[in-house]
């Protein structure tokens, strides 16, 4: 086919972006904003508010496989406008308020959105359409979690809700999903280039060399069945764990230091820094990733984040405002560092032959690790009126996390024929 001035692939690769700046945004990232607002209005404990936010990553880790599977079978355009339906219904429930058990099922419809429409499939699509530079590709992907907390930081604080309170702020959210997610993933989304005729990277049919090695490596891999049997799949799969558990961090933040009283400005200017860096982070990591080893800049990345923990323990109602900041700078690299990385230690490791049921399970793990996090922190806060104990877990936790990336194998993948 004739193909346009500008290679297709990148107007997937921007609709997967503004998918995950969307997932992100409404999601996981301005979910801690809603949680003293949810507590005064609904007189909800703070193990309440966060039992929700855990439902939604168990669903997340229960439909991530399945998601991705899917794709495999009936393409990613399906998939992922299935996914935006499903949270958008989910952002209407938590508009209508009226009990603890419609805020869990909304939570748990948006988490099967987000597991549908978010990085499990964008990860795959983007991974299919480039091969040359996969690691800054799904690193500028990977931007829209970063670029969602840019946005949505002083959009929620400062106008959504003061202005438009918790529950229009949420129908919101909904108008949002479905007026630009359903669009994207129906009208822009397609899974491989060979869909439109089009081959990875935007090459054309007359650079005869080095397609066929494009397309072997793009059917290179393991099966899921064969993955699961391997030592690196589970080594990979507790290091997504355990250094995941930093979402209870990033839930419970905002809370943390609004009890330490400091000022909402202070705090919004140290969570848009955050976003700032942790989305310039997501772009230098992928770039890195195609320049040396995946495993070491993992390890630079959670080096980062463990830091950053050890900094926020640290932090008091007497600390001066610089110390936040700094923070705010080491977890916005780590974090931002991370997301890209566990999607090309999958592809690294397993290929792409499974790689959207593969990442999907291994994206459970990191799911079940957000999920279990922020409840128990907000359960240890509950007991102890104080986030230290909660802290010192999860910096233990994350900083394991870099032997245990450093011990995996690559696995041999099986001769292709």
């Amino acid at each position: 086919m004739k193909t346009s001035r500008i290679f297709y692939g990148y107007w997937v690769l921007l609709a997967c972006f503004l998918l995950n700046v969307i997932s992100a945004g409404c999601g996981p990232i301005s979910f801690s904003f809603f949680v003293t607002s949810l507590e005064t209005a609904n007189n909800w404990s703070r193990t309440d508010i966060m039992t929700g936010f855990s439902l939604f990553f168990i669903f997340a880790a229960i439909s991530g496989p399945f998601a991705g599977r899917m794709v495999h079978r009936y393409g990613a355009r399906k998939v992922a406008s299935l996914g935006a339906f499903s949270a958008c219904i989910g952002y209407i429930l938590l508009s209508q308020l009226s009990g603890l058990w419609q805020y869990y099922i909304g939570y748990a419809l948006i988490g099967v959105g987000v597991a549908a429409s978010g990085p499990v499939i964008t990860t795959l699509v983007v991974s299919n359409w480039f091969i040359r530079r996969r690691g800054m590709a799904i690193g500028a992907m990977s931007m829209g979690a970063g670029t969602a907390g840019i946005i949505f930081t002083p959009l929620v604080i400062v106008y959504l809700l003061p202005h438009l309170g918790w529950n229009n702020t949420y129908l919101t959210y909904a108008a949002l999903t479905a007026g630009l997610a359903i669009p994207l993933a129906i009208f822009v989304i397609r899974t491989h280039p060979a869909d439109m005729g089009l081959l990875p990277d935007g090459r054309d049919a007359s650079e005869i060399a080095g397609i066929a090695a494009d397309r072997a490596l793009s059917t290179q891999g393991l099966p899921f069945k064969n993955a699961l049997a391997t030592q690196a799949f589970w080594l990979l799969a507790v290091a997504i764990f355990i250094v995941s558990s930093h979402m209870g961090i990033m839930q419970n933040q905002i809370p943390h230091l609004e009890d330490l009283e400091f000022t909402p400005g202070i705090v919004a200017m140290a969570m848009s820094i955050l976003a700032v860096l942790s989305t310039a982070s997501t772009l230098i990591f992928g770039w890195l990733s195609d320049k040396i080893n995946v495993k070491f800049t993992a390890t630079i990345a959670v080096s980062l984040i463990t830091i950053a923990i050890i900094l926020l323990i640290n932090i008091n109602s007497s600390s001066p405002d610089w110390f936040i900041v700094m923070y705010t700078i080491l977890m916005g690299l780590g974090i931002g560092g991370w997301m890209p990385i566990m999607s090309l230690l999958t592809s690294t490791n397993f290929g792409l032959l499974a790689y959207g049921t593969i990442y999907g399970a291994l994206n459970a793990s990191q799911s079940l690790s957000a999920a279990t996090s922020p409840i128990l922190s907000g359960y240890l806060f509950d007991r102890t009126g104080t986030y230290e104990t909660a802290f010192i877990i999860t910096v233990v936790a994350v900083a394991l996390g870099i032997p245990t990336i450093l011990a995996i194998r690559r696995p041999k993948f099986p001769a292709t024929k």
